[in-house]
């Protein structure tokens, strides 16, 4: 009964971790010079805690960290009509990773869009939680307790 539960909280663990790594929406930038990979930093999102996009850029061809892309680079939240540029940074301790601050106060969709230069390959590209490949922000009652 012991290796049950075992394999039972082993295979939980498993899913868990291949829910939050597809939890992120992947695709080719740049004409197809880069890739990246974009996402909420913690899935779900719920409002009113603190939250933000996520994402990492790398080469197409040979899958390395792009860095440096803070400084060229933008991004822009949506929801309901409005927008709010949001303070790109690059995420210490990973090249080619970066993050924005966002404190979503509304349960929905958001999307985000990124626009810019990367070397030489212009970039407008929008990521919208209602493709699925990312949450939408849930309300913060659905985890509170009492």
């Amino acid at each position: 009964m012991k290796r049950i539960v075992q394999l039972g909280m082993l295979v939980v663990a498993v899913l868990a971790l291949f829910a939050t790594v597809s939890a992120h929406e992947g695709r080719e930038i740049g004409d197809g010079a880069y890739t990246i990979v974009f996402g909420w930093r913690a899935e779900p999102a719920y409002t009113t805690l603190l939250n933000g996009p996520e994402f990492e850029i790398m080469t197409h061809e040979d899958e390395q960290p792009v860095e440096g892309a803070e400084e060229t680079l933008q991004i822009e939240v949506s929801y309901g009509g409005q927008s709010k540029v949001l303070r790109l940074r690059a995420v210490f301790g990973e090249p080619g990773n970066y993050t924005a601050d966002l404190i979503p106060t509304q349960p929905g969709d958001y999307s985000f869009h990124i626009t810019g230069t990367i070397g030489d390959a212009t970039i407008d590209e929008v990521f919208d939680s209602t493709s699925g490949e990312f949450s939408t922000v849930e309300p913060i009652t659905d985890i509170q307790f009492p």
